[in-house]
């Protein structure tokens, strides 16, 4: 499954645009509609601007070549704050995925993820940079309802249980190494800092198995 274009809301799009345009180093346009586009490898993300007052903050992660994580840890500690992991440390091992990942803020407070997931072959030899962010690996998707959202989305859309799990029932993974959903129910606190998750709008395009689908959740405030 590919993860095309996530569309967030963020309550300073400026901000936005010097983290991911000059901290990071990826291409950002404002576009026509006013909202902030990223891009990232195969996907982009979009920022529209959030009702003043309001603190919307969502859950993705980024894939990076499988034998770079570490390079990728290096790059970014010299540009912005990671986070720890559990006990301090800096690497989140995911045995059962096949993967390991860190984690980070943005301006607006979202948690991001660098992910490298070993049965991807998109290994490289360059250095590591702003080109080798490959595209959207995971989207948070908050509900109420985990067990019915993932049957929803399943029959909506005949994307998969996840092969590797786990599928519980305030929590589950839905899609393929490539690009994932996370569900988690409203109030489970997000990996690496136990933040409660919470639902606010979002949109995002993919496709699985040739077929385009559409995801929005939460009202477009």
């Amino acid at each position: 499954m590919q993860l095309q274009t996530l569309c967030l809301l963020a309550p300073d799009l400026p901000q936005q645009k010097h983290f991911y345009g000059e901290v990071l180093g990826l291409p950002t346009q404002l576009l026509p509609t006013e909202e902030l586009e990223v891009h990232l490898g195969f996907s982009r993300v979009v920022f529209r601007q959030a009702v003043p007052g309001t603190k919307p903050y969502y859950h993705f992660a980024l894939t990076v070549p499988h034998n770079q994580l570490q390079a990728a840890y290096g790059w970014l500690a010299a540009r912005t704050p990671l986070l720890p992991f559990l006990n301090g440390e800096p690497i989140a091992d995911f045995p059962n995925w096949q993967a390991q990942a860190f984690y980070f803020y943005d301006p607006a407070g979202n948690i991001l993820e660098c992910i490298a997931r070993f049965e991807l072959p998109n290994a490289t030899a360059e250095p590591f940079g702003p080109t080798h962010f490959l595209g959207l690996s995971e989207a948070g998707i908050v509900t109420d309802n985990v067990p019915r959202t993932g049957a929803t989305l399943a029959k909506t859309h005949g994307i998969p249980d996840f092969c590797r799990g786990p599928k519980l029932p305030n929590f589950a993974a839905m899609g393929t190494d490539e690009g994932l959903l996370i569900l988690t129910q409203e109030g489970r606190g997000w990996l690496p800092t136990g933040q409660p998750a919470e639902q606010h709008w979002l949109r995002l395009e993919g496709s699985h198995a040739g077929k385009s689908f559409t995801i929005e959740v939460g009202p477009n405030t």
